[in-house]
């Protein structure tokens, strides 16, 4: 069995992370490029940011939004909301998303997903499946402005036979119905080449009752690529029924990461208790969420020569060049002058070996002791410390 997904949502409206319950009475959860690093940091495997109210608004996908959320995750990104074009797949991905999500646009227009499909790649289309369950002939839709209304009865008037999984498709963030049963139209855009479906119940959505197991089965049995469960969970066993009798390759939530309610590392553990295979924090992550960072998200690294006991060099890790760091044994440095990933002597070859590391009683800085190739300073002198102070 592949690994499972824990993968938490940002649903953002105005700016701010939100949420609420069947899509409707939203609450602030906090700034989602703060809560993207958080997640980032804590061991999520991958994230999904929906601007929930693009689509309604009909606007496009706060794009700046995005870049600032993608220069702090190094998981798989998700962005949905807005996205209606070619051209509006290659901005998102360009702003540094890994996927994007469809849902109301591939409803609309569903060769968008195959065009999207052969243009960039299965790999990094996802379709979003909304559904509502059948009660009766109709379903219950909110109005445009979100205030939920109950039954429609003009708009759903047709016999359940159209609805042989009992559930039907809706977009526009739950304000319209479609006409479309949800397994059917999950194994149509299967076949226009999505290649992943996240598919949340409206129902359960916020309500912390657990997730609609019986449409997620009925999906996961019907098509051949992953599906993610999402919209219910309330605690760590509703993840795991909806591994076991949903069938789902990967379980999403939001309100309870958001507000604490569960730890995504103390999910993880819980699961693999289960025997559910997940990805563990690895060293790395784990030393990277023990650390006091700076205002840029930053931790000061003091190199020392190991066989002199010469301090050479002081520069800035984040969580990229510590994992390099780490991985390699080579010295990597987060450039504050070129915002990236600095490799030292990647072109000097005055390269840095890592004997070992210790770290302050603050937790707010790091010591390594290295081997050192050449000189350490770019002057080239031994040290970057040579220039003496007359202390008078």
């Amino acid at each position: 069995m592949l690994s499972k997904r824990i993968i938490p949502c940002l649903d953002v409206k105005n700016g701010r992370v939100v949420k609420g319950t069947n899509f409707i009475a939203l609450r602030d959860a906090g700034d989602p490029v703060e809560c993207a690093k958080a997640y980032n940091e804590a061991g999520a495997d991958e994230l999904v940011f929906l601007d929930i109210s693009a689509t309604v608004e009909g606007r496009g996908t706060v794009v700046d939004m995005v870049k600032s959320v993608a220069e702090q995750v190094f998981i798989p990104f998700t962005v949905g909301g807005g996205i209606r074009s070619l051209e509006d797949i290659r901005e998102i991905l360009n702003a540094g998303a890994d996927k994007i999500s469809l849902n109301s646009a591939a409803v609309k227009d569903p060769e968008l997903v195959k065009r999207a499909s052969e243009k960039f790649g299965s790999q990094c289309v996802v379709v979003a499946i909304d559904v509502r369950e059948r009660s009766g002939g109709k379903i219950r839709i909110a109005s445009v402005d979100a205030d939920f209304k109950g039954i429609d009865e003009n708009a759903n008037e047709e016999d359940n036979s159209k609805f042989p999984s009992g559930y039907e498709v809706v977009v526009a963030g739950g304000t319209k119905a479609t006409g479309l049963d949800a397994v059917e139209w999950a194994k149509k855009v299967e076949s226009l080449g999505a290649g992943e479906i996240l598919l949340t119940s409206l129902d359960r959505d916020g309500t912390k009752s657990g997730f609609d197991n019986v449409i997620t089965r009925a999906i996961a049995d019907a098509v051949s690529i992953p599906v993610i469960a999402s919209g219910g969970a309330g605690k760590m066993e509703d993840f795991y029924d909806g591994i076991v009798d949903g069938g789902a390759d990967a379980v999403l939530a939001a309100s309870l990461f958001h507000f604490g309610e569960i730890r995504i590392e103390d999910l993880k553990e819980y699961l693999a208790g289960r025997g559910i295979p997940v990805r563990t924090l690895t060293p790395a992550l784990k030393l990277w969420q023990s650390l006091k960072k700076d205002k840029q998200g930053l931790v000061p690294a003091i190199v020392v020569e190991d066989s002199t006991k010469d301090v050479l060099m002081m520069a800035y890790m984040d969580y990229e060049s510590l994992e390099k760091t780490m991985e390699t044994k080579l010295m990597h440095y987060h450039s504050r002058s070129r915002n990236s990933l600095w490799l030292k002597g990647e072109t000097s070859g005055h390269y840095q070996h890592v004997k070992r590391a210790s770290l302050d009683c603050d937790r707010d800085t790091l010591l390594f002791y290295i081997d050192q190739d050449g000189a350490a300073c770019h002057t080239g002198n031994h040290s970057c410390f040579f220039t003496d102070i007359d202390l008078g």
